[in-house]
């Protein structure tokens, strides 16, 4: 018997209504006249309760480059190994059953590794849902172009890709090396693909070699991941590929490692498990929060501080054990700013009492629940949001203490500052600020008529005492200031030449004083006014990319010349001083 070029190493289990197509994009799309490739196939069934063997031995029968066997133990990890120790091919490569190969994927892989002579070769892939289909690999810079014979420092981002489906391998590189995979209940390539990564001189083509078919089910990986044995096996792993990771000392590499764990791969494998499982069972999931303990102290120096919120507070508090607070932290699949305002103050209220999180970085998401979430809120109903605040009253007392107590001793925001005040003052008061979402001014329209900027302004003060709008441009300043009889009816009409403003971009502000005390902020203007303009004098545009919109007049020719002026005077300045 000849010996086969490459080795497809094929575990099955219960994929009888995918694994013909499996088989047949390896054995028939792989080979051309002008490219033939020498292959064997070998299907290690892992105890497959439906009819995944049975067509599997019906493409052996037809096909004798294809051997169908079963496991010997349990799990993809041992399928995989067992099939390895079958293969006699000079290179090796995994599929699984649910999942395509294009064609000509093997062959522009091996037509590298005979050019180069690498251990290892890498293609791109893309993820085929029901309705979509996701090139991940289009975010991670390794595989922009093609590489030939790179180590891991050289193209840190390979270690996004730990699956085993997109890669050939030299099966001595792979003997030498002692690749086996886990036996681990899901994940199990994450930890060999590392190993090979560090360990390896690989080539990155650019062609599409893999599809990879999201399956949701009771048989997926991603079921698989909802028990605590699921997310304690993936954590295990991790740290085992993070001390890999450390040990090869280099920072890039280490630092694209924190990011994958901390930052996306580690983080889902977490809202995974808590948002599958029934019920959450702190002294089963223990082990999972040594081994979390354990990873980021591999990596402390700041690399949890630094990502965003939820994952912040996220990774602290399953770090402390408290994976209950965690769970209703992460909630359902749902976005922060959708969720009820009940259910996010709840939420708020249980993360300040874990204790691992500093109250004075709740201020910001407190009062967006009040200020601008519960616009949306369809379940709030008449005086529902002030009963929250009043219900959650010493959350907002404990907050905004913490942030007098800051390393500044700043004062809390001027929105939070408004409902403590209120809340001083009793509930009628309560309600009348929270009615107005707490923003004592919003603008309605902004508008550019007959050379003018018109702005009309609402404003829910209390007891209003004053109010200037503000238009600033650099250091420049033009203010309106209106006292408590212009604002007696709650709105006000603003209205400034564009003439009295030179070229630049101007944003507006408000600042007042009502019972409540002083407040400023920026006027907030609706999306669809961008771009109104008139003749050629002004135009309302974006600032910063914010819904902060401001008025841009154009420089006149005078303007133009004392700028180039400066420019130049400047210049000769600096010349000067060199």
């Amino acid at each position: 018997m000849t010996t086969p070029e490459l080795s497809v190493v094929v575990p099955t289990h219960d994929v009888g209504l995918w694994v013909g197509e499996l088989l047949s994009s390896i054995l028939e799309d792989q080979s051309t006249p002008a490219e033939p490739v020498d292959l064997e196939v070998i299907v290690v069934d892992d105890g497959s309760t439906d009819e995944t063997f049975e067509i599997a031995e019906a493409y052996a029968a037809r096909d004798r480059r294809l051997t169908v066997v079963r496991s010997p133990g349990k799990g993809g990890g041992q399928a995989r190994n067992h099939g390895v120790s079958l293969a006699r091919g000079r290179f090796l490569a995994f599929a699984d059953g649910d999942d395509l190969v294009p064609r000509g994927a093997y062959a522009a892989m091996l037509r590298k590794t005979r050019e180069t002579g690498s251990d290892m070769v890498v293609g791109r892939f893309f993820k085929l849902f029901s309705d979509r289909v996701w090139w991940p690999v289009r975010a991670w810079p390794a595989f922009d172009e093609e590489r030939t014979l790179v180590r891991l420092a050289d193209a840190p981002s390979a270690l996004r890709n730990r699956a085993c489906w997109n890669r050939v391998f030299r099966r001595d590189f792979w003997d030498a090396a002692k690749i086996s995979f886990p036996d681990a209940s899901r994940s199990n390539d994450i930890e060999p693909m590392v190993h090979a990564l560090t360990t390896a001189r690989f080539d990155i083509v650019t062609e599409t070699v893999y599809v990879y078919r999201d399956r949701p089910g009771p048989g997926s990986m991603t079921a698989k991941s909802h028990s605590p044995a699921g997310i304690i096996s993936y954590l295990e792993q991790e740290l085992r590929c993070a001390r890999r990771i450390v040990a090869l000392g280099d920072p890039e590499v280490r630092a694209e490692y924190a990011s994958l764990i901390f930052d996306a791969d580690g983080w889902m494998a977490i809202v995974r498990a808590l948002r599958g499982m029934a019920a959450i069972d702190p002294a089963a999931l223990e082990p999972a929060r040594v081994l979390v303990a354990e990873l980021m102290a591999l990596f402390d120096d700041g690399v949890v501080d630094d990502l965003e919120r939820d994952k912040r507070w996220g990774w602290r508090l399953v770090e402390s054990g408290q994976w209950a607070t965690a769970a209703r932290l992460i909630g359902e699949d749902v976005r922060w700013g959708d969720r009820a305002v009940a259910d996010i103050l709840e939420t708020l209220q249980l993360v300040a009492d874990s204790g691992v999180v500093p109250l004075r970085t709740l201020q910001r998401p407190l009062v967006n629940a009040v200020a601008t979430i519960s616009l949306g809120d369809e379940t709030l109903v008449g005086d529902d949001l002030a009963d929250l605040v009043l219900k959650h009253r010493d959350l907002f007392t404990a907050v905004a203490e913490a942030v007098r107590a800051g390393d500044a001793g700043e004062a809390p925001g001027w929105r939070l500052g408004r409902i403590m005040a209120a809340l001083d003052e009793g509930p009628e008061l309560l309600r009348q600020v929270v009615s107005g979402a707490t923003d004592p001014v919003t603008a309605t329209s902004l508008s550019l008529v007959d050379g003018r900027a018109h702005l009309h302004l609402a404003h829910t003060m209390v007891g209003p005492a004053r109010l200037r709008v503000v238009f600033l441009h650099d250091r420049r300043r033009r203010t309106l200031d209106y006292d408590a009889t212009e604002l007696a009816s709650g709105s006000l009409e603003v209205a400034l030449p564009t003439a009295a403003l030179s070229g630049g971009r101007w944003r507006m502000r408000f600042e007042g004083r009502d019972a409540l005390g002083e407040f400023d902020g920026p006027v907030v203007i609706h999306e669809d006014v961008i771009g109104e303009r008139i003749g050629e004098r002004a135009q309302i545009v974006e600032l910063d990319g914010r819904p902060r919109h401001g008025i841009e007049i154009p420089l006149t020719f005078g303007e133009r010349g004392v700028r180039k002026a400066r420019r130049v005077a400047g210049r000769i300045v600096r010349g000067v001083r060199r």
